[in-house]
């Protein structure tokens, strides 16, 4: 039986060797996201837990994956002994959520919730290896060490300890496995598969066969009805418990074949996919898949087309809840199997790039009816491609084109009506073209200098279903009536045209570049619609809008019943500002919008779309050119670039019902630090988030945990009570971010887009709970109330105090008010003190008065009367009374004096001091110097003069005659009033010598005389500022400092 084995073994081997393989279809290799922050780039263990976070064991710690960013666990310097080693080996998860890991030095129970790690109980075990984790459905956990079997609840409570031995040696457990009946199968290193009694509660050996003792994987096969063992040394084997014949019971198929065509038995791990079904095994050289025949045989699939051949260490590939399967590598990067059915086409355009020796660049293209590619190769030239047939030919290989100018063609439309292609280089000409079995040829030549000196260059070529061709070009617009071979020149749209297009009314549109909209009607009217935009690009939809795009990335709707409005949606579609090349809109008027570096496809009635990013590996282009855009209106959109051309096909999920897509709060920071840092004590997610006063700095992290459609994937956040409406991010951002919150509790809540870019309904929330300062605590707000209370009642007493004191002065005013009714109606002098005090202060405010309008003519009795606020008859009596002078006088009297004191300055002259009193002539004022001095004021001058003399002779006496002179008057001399004294007569001046008083003019100074001069006191004061200055007491109106 064993010979038998060994020649079917070789049959197969040949076979497999010997005869062509089988190509897998729709498969493609993507890189795992965000694995360039992992801590080391070398992974052995892979694992998604209930949530949909992957999970990683490396030599340097458990590491977590939500799409965008890594969480590390593992003993470093930030968390010193949190495990025991880092070198993870096994990683699963229970019924509570809870992960459990283990590694080289023992294993460990993670809470999600709170990051809490605590050791399992693994007793005095002194191997603290743990080689695998398996979770059964009844909760248990199976935990395998070196001759040892654990089984703990969810709680970490041991349930039992099995013995795992195979001839009395101790051995690990690959793996635990569950059938559909319940039944746990375990298979033991070199020692083959038993299965549990659960009668005895003990393992018993379960069809051993000594060929197949090393089992690593078991897969039930649900569809033929057998398992598929994957071995250490004999590869994969079909295995049937219930063949009747023990040489049935194992099958064995044929060993991986690598690069090289050598056949290898190790097989590390093994998965089936849920797509076709194939068997995918990782050994120690490579990835391979088989294909399961109808026969039950497996037979190896060529990987070939989206793996790159050649040996590679891999170890564990697993299969995760989309069905995509996850490779981890230690000498290359881990990579995903993703296998779907891809809407993308890719044409490589494998001949091209043999005749360039570089990559293929696309700058405009079409299909014509027969299936052929028309399309320009930059700085090469117009090519035909068979994508059938793998065919391609250049226009300088076809007799009718290659003496044509067609080395860089810029544009290429194609003729709906005639089969014809229609292309231009860099000038004025239009050639009409055809193919025929790869044979190109000249039909028509449009030459636009036919109707005009300066046709400019073409920027855009269309043609409607009225048999026009529309050309646009960088000075106007022209049409070629095909039918009749006619064109014409459409003298209204003059600038640079920018595109062309047709609604469905008939109406042709173009968009001139920084002038606006035109509408040309099929009786040749034509309107205008100014817009300053640089347009770049214009369609239609069905029910008749325009869409453009302009060089700053506007995406801008124009609705014809509404002329004068353009709708701007560059936000509500995700666009950055880049360079709008090209707008499509299909059949089912969703928005195509190509950039320089990405398409997006938009769906306008609900705001969902979708992207396709030139950053994929997958999506073949890395760059997208302008012109390079074809809709073939039948259902497929092709687009041009660097690398090649791919096709899409419009469908109707961004029509679809939205999925509910939950959206996880992955981390939250505050002040830069994880809250996860610090292991927890209760779930953040489930219980509020309390924050400090001085947490000014709040960031949430969030994912959907679609780690195969991260570019589709949007989410919009809020914190209710600060933001008015949701917050919605740019492709790949998954953060919110918070500073200096106000006391008080906020809700924040999350959403996301499933992967065709509709919001789902289902928000996230959690619940923020900002902590009061002190100053901002209950008892503060009291002691705040109080404070404003007191301020309050002290405010109210001020004020009443204030009143009080103001009813008061009423009071006192009315009484003054009588008294002072009383003064001026008077008509007697009244010699009480009160009313001499009046008086006094009545002839104080009359003398300032005249003194402020000394040099004005006009200022006369009347004058004088207003300015004291009174009546002239009032005041005419009462100066008559208390100085016994007529107003007129009293003024007179004051200038007077005035005239005196200038008249004693040397430098001043009578024309100065009549011009500085105000007087008209000199005749006037001599008068009325005399009336009041008995001299002119020359003579006045030449007295005070001589008075200096005088006194200049008497300072030159001797001492003797001073001395003599002074007894004298001593002795025979009535006493006389002293002069100059320091305390003025009789107690009339509030001031003397010495004092410091305030003038109305001059400021502060101190009085350093005082004589009495008749009516009279002269005070000499010493100002601060202007210096030593001499004048009337009356006039001066010192008041004491």
């Amino acid at each position: 039986m064993i010979i038998r084995q060994k020649v079917y073994l070789m049959q197969l081997l040949c076979l497999l060797i010997f005869s062509p393989l089988l190509h897998a279809q729709d498969i493609v290799v993507r890189e795992i996201p965000s694995l360039d922050k992992l801590p080391v780039n070398a992974i052995h263990r892979i694992f998604q837990d209930s949530d949909g976070y992957m999970w990683y064991g490396t030599f340097n710690g458990l590491c977590r994956n939500d799409g965008y960013n890594i969480r590390v666990f593992r003993s470093d310097l930030y968390h010193p002994g949190l495990l025991s080693d880092n070198y993870i080996t096994y990683i699963s998860e229970d019924h509570d959520k809870k992960i459990w890991f283990g590694t080289m030095k023992g294993g460990y129970i993670l809470d999600k919730a709170t990051c809490r790690i605590t050791p399992m109980d693994l007793q005095e075990c002194s191997d603290k290896n743990v080689f695998t984790i398996n979770v059964t459905r009844d909760g248990s956990i199976w935990v395998s060490m070196h001759g040892v079997l654990f089984r703990f609840k969810a709680d970490g409570t041991l349930i039992k300890r099995y013995k795992t031995e195979y001839n009395h040696s101790p051995e690990f457990v690959y793996i635990v496995y569950e059938d559909k009946n319940g039944d746990l199968i375990i298979s033991l290193t070199r020692g083959g598969m038993y299965k549990l009694n659960k009668d005895t509660d003990n393992f018993e050996a379960y069809f051993h066969h000594r060929d197949y003792m090393d089992i690593e994987r078991i897969i039930w096969d649900e569809t033929n009805g057998y398992y598929w063992l994957g071995t250490w040394g004999k590869g994969i084997v079909r295995f049937d418990p219930n063949s009747k014949s023990p040489e049935t019971q194992y099958i064995p198929q044929p060993l991986p074949v690598d690069i090289t065509g050598n056949a290898t038995g190790a097989i590390y791990h093994m998965v089936q996919d849920d797509v076709f079904h194939y068997i995918w095994v990782t050994s120690w050289k490579d990835l391979f898949a088989f294909r399961i025949t109808k026969e039950g045989h497996l037979e190896q699939v060529d990987t070939s087309s989206f793996l790159t051949p050649g040996n590679k260490i891999l170890y564990e590939i697993y299969k995760d809840k989309d069905g995509k399967l996850w490779v981890s590598a230690f000498d290359v990067e881990s990579f995903i199997i993703d296998i779907r059915d891809y809407i993308v086409q890719k044409y490589p355009l494998p001949d091209l790039r043999n005749q360039l020796k570089a990559n293929p660049a696309i700058n405009s293209l079409c299909k014509d009816e027969d299936g052929i590619f028309w399309f320009s190769q930059d700085r090469y030239g117009l090519c035909i491609y068979d994508s059938r047939k793998e065919k391609l030919k250049h226009y300088s290989q076809c007799q009718g084109t290659r003496n044509l100018p067609f080395g860089d063609v810029t544009n290429i439309a194609r003729s709906y009506n005639h089969n014809w292609i229609w292309a231009t280089s860099y000038g004025p000409t239009v050639f009409g073209l055809s193919q025929q079995n790869m044979e190109m040829k000249e039909d028509v030549r449009i030459e636009l200098g036919n109707v005009t000196n300066n046709p400019g260059l073409i920027t855009s070529l269309f043609e409607d279903p009225q048999n026009n061709l529309w050309i646009g070009t960088t000075t106007g617009l022209f049409v070629y009536r095909i039918m009749s071979a006619t064109l014409e020149s459409i003298p209204e749209v003059s600038g640079p045209v920018a595109g062309i297009t047709q609604t469905a009314d008939s109406r042709i549109w173009t968009v001139i570049r920084n002038k606006g909209i035109y509408r040309i009607e099929q009786d040749k009217g034509i309107e205008s619609y100014p817009f300053d935009k640089d347009f770049v690009c214009i369609d239609a939809t069905s029910d008749g809008n325009l869409w453009m795009g302009t060089t700053e990335g506007e995406v801008l709707l124009f609705d014809p019943r509404q002329k004068e409005k353009l709708k701007d949606y560059s936000f509500s579609c995700g666009m950055k500002g880049d360079i709008i090349n090209n707008i499509t809109v299909d059949v089912y008027n969703h928005v195509w919008i190509t950039t320089n570096q990405m398409i997006k496809e938009f769906n306008p009635r609900n705001g969902a779309y979708r992207s396709y990013s030139t950053r994929d590996k997958n999506f073949l282009l890395t760059r997208l050119l302008s012109k390079a855009v074809y809709y073939d209106r039948k259902g497929e959109i092709y687009f041009g670039g660097i690398s090649g051309i791919v096709s899409i096909s419009p469908t109707q999920q961004l029509e679809s019902i939205p999925e509910q897509v939950t959206t996880h709060i992955s981390d939250i920071k505050i002040m830069g630090k994880s809250i996860w840092d610090d292991q927890l004590k209760q779930d953040p997610i489930n219980t509020p988030i309390r924050l400090s006063p001085n947490d000014q700095n709040l960031e949430i992290e969030f994912s959907s945990l679609d780690f195969h459609n991260l570019d589709q994937i949007r989410y919009a956040y809020r914190m209710v009570g600060i933001d008015n409406d949701w917050i919605y991010l740019n492709d790949r951002k998954n953060s919110a971010f918070y500073n200096r919150l106000d006391k008080g509790k906020y809700t924040f809540q999350v959403k996301a887009t499933d992967k065709n870019g509709l919001w789902s309904n289902e928000v996230t929330e959690i619940t923020i709970h900002r902590l009061p300062a002190w100053y901002e605590t209950w008892w503060a707000y009291l002691f705040y109330t109080l404070l404003v209370m007191g301020i309050i009642g002290y405010s109210i007493y001020a004020y009443l105090k204030r009143m009080k004191r103001k009813n008061d002065e009423k009071w006192a005013d009315s009484a003054e008010l009588v008294k002072m009714h009383q003064y001026l109606d008077t008509k007697d002098s009244i010699s009480t003190s009160e009313f001499a005090e009046i008086d006094k202060l009545l002839l104080d405010r009359a003398t300032k008065a005249v003194e402020e309008h000394l040099n004005e003519p006009e200022f006369n009795v009347v004058s004088l009367a207003e300015a004291m606020n009174m009546s002239r008859s009032t005041l005419s009596r009462k100066i008559k009374i208390i100085t016994g002078k007529t107003p007129l006088d009293f003024i007179k009297d004051i200038k007077m004096q005035h005239a005196c004191r200038m008249l004693e300055n040397k430098t001043a002259t009578v024309a100065d001091v009549i011009t500085a009193l105000g007087y008209s002539d000199y005749k006037n004022f001599t008068q009325s110097f005399k009336e009041a001095f008995g001299m002119s004021p020359g003579e006045y001058q030449k007295q005070i003069k001589e008075k200096k003399e005088e006194s200049e002779q008497v300072r030159v006496k001797t001492s003797f005659m001073q001395a003599k002179e002074t007894f004298k008057t001593k002795a025979f001399t009535a006493p006389k009033p002293v002069q100059q004294f320091g305390t003025p007569k009789g107690g009339k001046l509030p001031y003397g010598v010495g004092d410091r008083v305030r003038h109305i003019k001059f400021g502060e100074g101190t009085v350093t005389a005082i004589i009495e001069g008749g009516r009279d006191y002269e005070v000499t004061v010493h100002f601060d500022g202007p210096g030593t200055k001499k004048m009337f007491a009356t006039f001066a109106r010192l008041q004491k400092v």
